[in-house]
């Protein structure tokens, strides 16, 4: 979830580009709505990348969709299952080689926001988030803020390595149910990127 609360940057030329390989191809998540991306500087149009591993880049701003890829090893390449209708899921199409066999997935558009005020349940948080706690990017699958306690934090070189300001936080037991994927507890920040 990563939802506009006040009046926000929107990018809509943007194309996520995710490392997949042929396994991939079951509905699989590549990166979640509010996940921290940059502009990938090897290719020659607007394509974004998450944080995954070291990566000292500048933050773009934050994805607006959960990016899936395609069914392409359970169902013919192109289909779509019925829940993907109507809802905001970006589903990366699968590309082929110089053979015609799937070798991954294609890059696919996607919404990228920034500056301006946001719910999301994506962050990750060492205890309990008040209003006005600093968060920067977790540099890990997921890509998501985090508090300046939490463990594999970067601080990356876009406006002093803060990224964003809890408005609206959440208790520490909130925040550890958020991040066990128990009970979802949206916090509301404003973005700086």
């Amino acid at each position: 979830m990563f939802i506009p609360r006040h009046p926000v940057v929107e990018n809509q030329f943007c194309q996520f580009y995710g490392q997949t390989t042929v396994s991939g191809g079951s509905g699989d998540v590549m990166a979640y709505a509010g996940s921290v991306c940059y502009l990938d500087d090897s290719q020659a149009d607007a394509t974004v990348k998450i944080y995954t591993a070291n990566e000292n880049k500048r933050a773009f701003g934050f994805l607006m969709q959960k990016v899936k890829t395609g069914y392409h090893s359970v169902h013919p390449a192109g289909f779509y299952m019925p829940g993907d209708l109507g809802s905001s899921d970006v589903v990366a199409q699968p590309s082929y080689d110089s053979n015609g066999h799937i070798n991954g997935t294609k890059p696919a558009p996607v919404g990228v926001g920034h500056l301006g005020i946001w719910d999301t349940i994506h962050y990750y948080g060492s205890g309990g988030l008040n209003a006005g706690t600093a968060m920067y990017v977790r540099q890990s699958s997921m890509s998501e803020i985090c508090d300046s306690g939490a463990t594999n934090n970067t601080q990356t070189t876009a406006d002093g390595g803060i990224l964003a300001y809890v408005m609206k936080g959440a208790s520490a037991a909130q925040v550890t149910a958020n991040v066990a994927n128990t009970t979802l507890y949206p916090i509301r920040v404003k973005i700086l990127v």
